[in-house]
């Protein structure tokens, strides 16, 4: 039976967004992360990261730092057993107009096919309107955190009179939120 996921944003939902992170010394957990990604283990539902990585089409990361900083990622999140189903980038720059790269579905559908998922029955939470956009493309449960970009994409949202299903102050926050519709479903 086909089963929702939980797609996670990089950058600005699970650490903070200083630009470019090209090297895992530069790469850290915001406070909250790993106890909410440990309630959201509790949902049963795969998680799943989703993330544009623009730095590698501009020449600033090269492949295998990313997979390093993804490895320092895993094994800050394997601390508290919490371990993600997949983990999906872009490498491409806006300019090539590629189909992977949110606010475009080519990465979540291919974590659907990879999985088998339901994406009626999925969410996204992120920090920037690409998020948003992306969660409106595969029509998922869209989740803006007001972490990294977050506070900027609610005003310009507002400004545009594009709405959300969900606005938390931090990841903390918005695992709330989930675990709470999980239980109630």
């Amino acid at each position: 039976m086909k089963k929702g996921a939980i797609f996670l944003d990089r950058d600005g939902t699970l650490n903070p967004d200083p630009g470019y992170i090209s090297s895992p010394a530069d790469f850290e957990l915001y406070d909250s992360t790993l106890l909410a990604l440990a309630m959201l283990m509790k949902t049963d539902l795969p998680l799943i990261m989703v993330t544009n990585q623009s730095g590698i089409g501009r020449g600033i990361i090269e492949q295998a730092a990313l997979a390093q900083i993804h490895e320092k990622l895993d094994q800050n999140l394997s601390t508290v057993d919490v371990f993600l189903t997949g983990k999906y980038y872009c490498p491409h720059v806006p300019e090539d107009h590629c189909g992977c790269r949110k606010p475009k579905s080519d990465l979540f559908l291919q974590a659907k096919k990879d999985h088998d998922l339901d994406l009626s029955a999925s969410y996204l939470i992120g920090d920037s309107l690409c998020d948003v956009n992306a969660a409106e493309a595969i029509d998922v449960y869209s989740i803006l955190v007001r972490t990294g970009n977050g506070i900027e994409t609610e005003a310009k949202l507002n400004q545009d009179g594009v709405t959300v299903d969900y606005i938390g102050d931090s990841l903390l926050d918005c695992a709330n939120h989930l675990l709470a519709l999980e239980v109630s479903a």
